[in-house]
């Protein structure tokens, strides 16, 4: 039986599923090892190099014992957090540790590794940390302390891993909205989305935590406004905006004064509030003089920026923002980077409020990455509108289903719906009618 598990742990005795890349070089064929259904998103570029006979042992046996600490410690210098290890060739996880997706329920949706379910609560826990990692990190810039550019990087990596395994489960996250004086959620937000949408492009693991690094701290740069400025809840006076503008060329300023970022970073960090049509700023550069993964963030930007609540409005519905940003592709926003965005958060967000072909009033629970028109739903009333009891779990793609189909998403404000009380009850109270198949 094939499990994938977390490379902390990868023991002696176990079987890696992995197979042989032959590379050319300087006229001779170099060997290196390519585990399969891995996750990897280390930029160290280190690659186990295989030599003798192992190539051919390695085909053969469609893998890798782990017979030595040099080969377990190879394995671990090459930016992998976890491996797909085959039970029948070698030793089984020990009691009491489990593997990050149950073998045992049918496979992921595609460009999944793991389910919606057995992610969450890790994204949970890792939205907590580093939300909390960038308040501390914001506070020591503006005081500053400057970045900890290691404590960053290392955030943007269980982030990257996170989102490689099951990205739905981190952008479900992204509805979640508090206000602080250096918008470090927001910076989780936009990272998160970033780096979900450059997942869907098929951006390579080592450029994706690049991406989730340099949008962690494309708005580091509002450590050097003032917060009358950063928290004001009117309209900016042309002075204040003109400052308040300027964040985006200190948020480069700042990656340029701490070395060690890429071009690429850096341009995520100045770039994100170009616009496609010249309107952005702080240059008014046009089309392709916007690198792409600034293009990525900005939309990435906007969607977080109208969806959240702030002192001086109220946070756009997901569907509102969604229509709005899809008004604007190819004027402001980057056409391919709008299809990311749509792709990313799926035609009914999570958290999304629905009207249903009964009658019924519903809440989107789980995306199904198969079938966006089709998710799980948590649904809230009967068909006369009146609450249920207790919430009524239904994957619409099923046929346990009885044909329900969401016409339209609503306004929770409107309907009187509290909506993360909601789903808090429907993930506590709900009844599920697909528990066989689980």
């Amino acid at each position: 039986m094939r499990k994938l598990i977390a490379i902390e742990h990868l023991e002696i005795g176990m079987f890696v599923d992995a197979e042989v890349v032959n590379e050319e070089k300087d006229g001779e064929t170099v060997s290196f090892l390519q585990v399969r259904g891995g996750v990897t998103t280390g930029t160290s570029g280190k690659r186990a190099r295989l030599t003798g006979r192992l190539p051919d042992k390695i085909t053969i046996q469609g893998g890798v014992a782990i017979s030595s600490e040099g080969i377990l410690g190879a394995l671990r210098t090459t930016g992998l957090s976890a491996v797909t290890i085959d039970t029948q060739k070698g030793k089984d996880l020990p009691t009491g540790v489990s593997p990050l997706t149950d073998p045992k329920r049918r496979p992921p949706p595609a460009g999944r590794m793991v389910h919606f379910d057995e992610e969450i609560e890790r994204t949970k826990a890792i939205r907590g940390e580093t939300t909390e990692t960038m308040k501390e990190a914001m506070e020591d810039i503006a005081s500053g302390k400057g970045v900890d550019v290691e404590k960053i990087q290392k955030a943007s990596a269980v982030i990257t891993e996170s989102i490689m395994r099951n990205l739905d489960a981190m952008v479900s996250l992204t509805r979640i909205k508090q206000h602080d004086p250096y918008t470090a959620m927001h910076s989780m937000n936009v990272c998160t989305l970033a780096v979900a949408m450059a997942q869907i492009d098929e951006i390579n693991p080592a450029t994706l935590q690049i991406i989730a690094t340099a949008a962690l701290l494309h708005d580091v740069g509002k450590t050097r406004v003032t917060l009358d400025i950063l928290n004001k809840p009117g309209k900016f006076e042309p002075e204040e905006l003109a400052e308040m503008r300027k964040h985006a060329d200190y948020s480069g300023d700042i990656l340029r004064e701490e070395g060690g970022f890429t071009e690429e970073a850096i341009a995520i960090a100045t770039q994100h509030h170009e616009m496609m049509d010249g309107s952005g700023y702080p240059r008014g550069l046009k089309g392709e003089e916007i690198h792409p993964f600034a293009r990525i963030t900005a939309v990435a930007d906007v969607y977080d920026a109208l969806t959240a609540k702030r002192i001086y409005k109220d946070g756009m519905p997901m569907h509102q923002a969604l229509l709005i940003i899809l008004k604007n592709r190819g004027t402001e926003f980057d056409e391919h980077a709008v299809e990311l965005l749509v792709k990313t958060v799926g035609f009914y967000p999570v958290a999304s409020l629905v009207a249903l072909s009964t009658g019924e009033m519903a809440l989107v629970y789980q995306p199904n990455p198969d079938n966006p028109r089709q998710p799980t739903l948590g649904i809230l009333t009967n068909q006369k509108q009146a609450l249920r009891a207790t919430p009524y779990i239904v994957d619409l793609s099923r046929a346990d289903a009885n044909g329900r189909e969401i016409l339209k998403v609503l306004d929770p404000e409107e309907h009187g719906i509290d909506i993360e009380e909601k789903m808090q009850e429907i993930a506590e109270r709900g009844t599920r009618t697909d528990a066989r198949s689980r």
